[in-house]
């Protein structure tokens, strides 16, 4: 009798783990055509909190390492200096580098000052890359 008990929790806990395995490699499945659409599209902005000096300096170190030309001369994105549109430009650039570096969550880090949204930041003749 114990043994035939023994044998029933066996066949009992196999179950439960054959379903287990497969409910998890269903999802597996699903996953990563869920993740890509969303990690496809991600873009990096400026915190509105973060200062006037740390959005300089990121713009200033976001143009080195990537390209900032949407904010330079006639660039969709390039404003006057002196009319409100530094968080724009800095967040152009710091997305700039961060679309260049492989859209990882450090390369929006900048100190704490970077934000990553979903929601595409683009604006007028303003796109984000």
């Amino acid at each position: 009798m114990a043994s035939a008990t023994a044998s029933l929790l066996i066949c009992f806990f196999a179950l439960t783990l054959l379903m287990l395995h497969s409910n998890a490699a269903a999802a597996a499945a699903a996953a990563p055509s869920l993740y890509h659409s969303q990690s496809s599209k991600t873009w990096c902005v400026a915190n509105p909190a973060a200062s006037e000096v740390a959005l300089r300096a990121n713009l200033e170190f976001a143009c080195s390492e990537s390209d900032c030309a949407a904010i330079q001369g006639t660039g969709g994105c390039s404003f006057p200096d002196d009319d409100g549109s530094l968080p724009t430009r800095a967040s152009v650039a710091m997305n700039a580098y961060y679309q260049a570096r492989g859209r990882n969550s450090w390369n929006c880090f900048f100190n704490g000052t970077g934000l990553i949204t979903i929601t595409d930041p683009s604006s007028g003749s303003c796109k984000y890359a």
